[in-house]
């Protein structure tokens, strides 16, 4: 298991346990790719990438779209929408950075809304209502993972790559700041956090 190493410090862990790896990640990112390239190609669709968490998803995506249809050429732009204060207790999504100023009209218009993760559904919840107001036609979500809640989240998804246990998940987007500030969100797999 990969650990992170400080200065006179015990190795930690990264994480307690891999849930999918790279590769497994990898793969399932490019048949989401062959559906997103049949759903929305020839379509006026604008992607909205929920920063910073659906990043490295959204870059995977893109690259998987490229590779299967070079002539799909979608339309990504980014949005900051966090439930998160300094001390990184989650409370009600408030809007950070916006999209830019010349999408923000979007009369008749398809949004595919890219996000790491659905947990609760709040975030994109809210971010659903925002582009909305924006006068999009329809949003549609697309996530990376899905946790299992009990009971379900009722939260309309038009594709996901994964199922994950309600647990802190990292990788792919998702940090353990227990370890350090963006600990692991670059990391190519999907795991259980190590909060120990």
């Amino acid at each position: 298991m990969p650990e992170v190493q400080g200065l006179g410090a015990t190795p930690t862990s990264l994480y307690k346990e891999i849930l999918y790896s790279e590769s497994e990640v990898d793969a399932r990112i490019a048949v989401m790719a062959v559906d997103i390239t049949r759903n929305y190609k020839g379509t006026d669709s604008l992607f909205v990438s929920l920063l910073n968490g659906a990043l490295p998803f959204t870059a995977k995506l893109m690259r998987a779209i490229q590779r299967h249809d070079p002539h799909f050429h979608p339309n990504v732009q980014s949005m900051i929408v966090s439930r998160y204060g300094s001390s990184r207790e989650p409370g009600q999504p408030h809007l950070v950075t916006d999209l830019p100023p010349d999408y923000r009209v979007l009369t008749k218009r398809h949004v595919v809304l890219l996000d790491d993760l659905v947990d609760g559904g709040g975030t994109t919840d809210f971010t659903e209502r925002h582009l909305y107001g924006y006068g999009a036609e329809t949003v549609e979500r697309i996530v990376l993972v899905k946790k299992l809640k009990k009971p379900p989240v009722n939260c309309s998804l038009a594709m996901y790559g994964f199922e994950a246990p309600d647990l802190w998940l990292t990788g792919m987007g998702m940090d353990n700041a227990h370890l350090a500030p963006e600990a692991n969100r670059w990391a190519g797999w999907i795991a259980i956090a190590n909060t120990d």
